[in-house]
């Protein structure tokens, strides 16, 4: 079985067809969304007039096996993480002034309004968002996954914290094991390409290449669907031949404009 798996669309309606459109190529039987489906960020992004978090909502219920929560969805509909990575947010964090949360926050957690525009959601745009799990696992005849946006315990990407190293994801992997999960499967970081951690290193892999998959504990995230200042693609996975490939879709990357130096 070939499943397709993108993730982090942030609105970019022609970037997330034009994906649907690579794993067609690719006969893929099933696609999964690893969430952030949401948040424009200004300076990061070039497609003002053609954002559309609405209509990606729509494709996704359409297309996808399963949608999964991401940071950006969070914020869309103001609602707090299941896990929450240790951080003890307030429960009225979200009416509280965007600098209480930076003095509360201690750059731990990632605040929006700086950057990032509304997203133009219906009733039934937050329903949906708001239903999403921030994981699911499914199993593939030997192969058990766990899906994500990120790294346990902060699943939904909500905490600035970036793993770099195999220590760095061992709750991650003592999350899977616990779950008999061999693989986690993420997005979040906006990788070009992917990042693979294993118990005892972490490599990058750029585009169109192929790499085989063991039975040794691993967890991988790769690139963005949305247009943004980093090359974006999907990944394709191959449950027969214990595959995943990444494949790049054709935008040019944005580049930021010059008065974020200022």
């Amino acid at each position: 079985m070939k499943i397709g798996i993108i993730s982090d669309i942030h609105e970019d309606i022609k970037r997330l067809k034009e994906a649907f459109k690579v794993l067609d190529k690719e006969k893929c039987s099933q696609i999964v969304c690893l969430g952030d489906l949401a948040g424009y960020s200004v300076p990061y992004y070039g497609f003002l007039w053609s954002r559309n978090a609405h209509e990606v909502i729509e494709l996704l219920k359409k297309r996808c096996e399963f949608t999964l929560l991401g940071n950006h969805d969070l914020f869309s509909i103001r609602k707090l993480p299941k896990h929450k990575a240790g951080f003890s947010y307030p429960k009225n964090w979200y009416s509280l002034d965007y600098q209480t949360r930076e003095k509360l926050s201690k750059d731990k957690i990632y605040l929006y309004e700086y950057n990032e525009l509304p997203a133009l959601l219906t009733k039934e745009d937050k329903k949906f968002i708001q239903k999403l799990p921030e994981y699911v696992i499914k199993q593939y005849g030997d192969l058990k996954i766990l899906f994500s946006h990120y790294a346990y315990p902060d699943l939904t990407g909500s905490t600035t914290f970036e793993p770099a190293t195999p220590k760095d994801v061992k709750k991650h992997f003592e999350f899977m094991k616990k779950n008999g999960c061999t693989l986690g499967i993420s997005g979040h970081d906006h990788k070009e390409g992917m990042m693979v951690f294993t118990k005892n290193e972490v490599s990058e892999i750029s585009f169109n290449k192929t790499i085989k998959l063991t039975n040794d504990i691993t967890w991988l995230h790769g690139a963005s669907v949305v247009n943004g200042s980093f090359a974006n693609g999907v990944l394709v996975l191959d449950t027969d031949n214990m595959e995943i490939k990444t494949i790049p879709l054709k935008s040019k990357k944005h580049i930021p404009p010059e008065w974020r130096k200022l």
